[in-house]
């Protein structure tokens, strides 16, 4: 009769540790794999929230009919620009009803950063009531900065909106764009 064959301990351990290291390798690249994931989705969601805080500057700026002497810009000897962190016009109250001939729609409209999130807040108008819109989330810490610049047009601002990640290390996404004022100058 044959013996049967057996594993000896050296085989065992030797087995054990394989499973282990491709159990752990397994789980590594998951850990590693999930954690890109949840960066992606806050920069993805963090850009999101900063597009749609230009979409709604680019819509509401169209119809400023006033800007707030706080938010002109005006350059001081020799500096080639100008920058403020917050800026208040008036304009329409309904952006999607313009009534050229009817200021008591109208309202204050100021972009700056309360209580850490950037917020659209709309006041002064007899027909609307004062509102606060948060267009970026305090915990994506949003710094805005508007300005302007020596050479370009008296009615054109560069804004900056930038935000920083939540998840370590704790990334910055930044966007630049130019609004337009359509029947004012940003420049004394």
């Amino acid at each position: 009769m044959k013996p049967k064959k057996t594993f000896t301990l050296a085989e065992f351990i030797i087995a054990i540790l394989l499973i282990a290291s491709i159990i752990a390798m397994s789980l590594s690249i998951y850990v590693f794999f999930s954690r890109q994931i949840m960066i992606n989705r806050e920069r993805y969601n963090m850009l999101s929230q900063i597009n749609y805080a230009f979409e709604d500057m680019a819509v509401r700026t169209k119809s400023a009919i006033r800007i707030d002497p706080s938010s002109l810009f005006s350059l001081a000897s020799g500096a080639i620009s100008s920058t403020k962190n917050k800026f208040k016009f008036f304009g329409e109250g309904d952006i999607y009803a313009i009534t050229p001939d009817d200021s008591d729609d109208n309202v204050w409209y100021e972009y700056r950063i309360k209580n850490g999130g950037l917020i659209l807040e709309n006041f002064g108008s007899t027909k609307y009531h004062s509102e606060i819109a948060n267009l970026i989330e305090a915990k994506y810490q949003p710094a805005v900065t508007f300005s302007w610049y020596d050479g370009y047009e008296p009615n054109f601002v560069t804004v900056t909106i930038t935000t920083t990640g939540t998840i370590p290390p704790r990334s910055q996404v930044s966007r630049t764009q130019g609004l337009r004022f359509w029947f004012i100058d940003v420049k004394k």
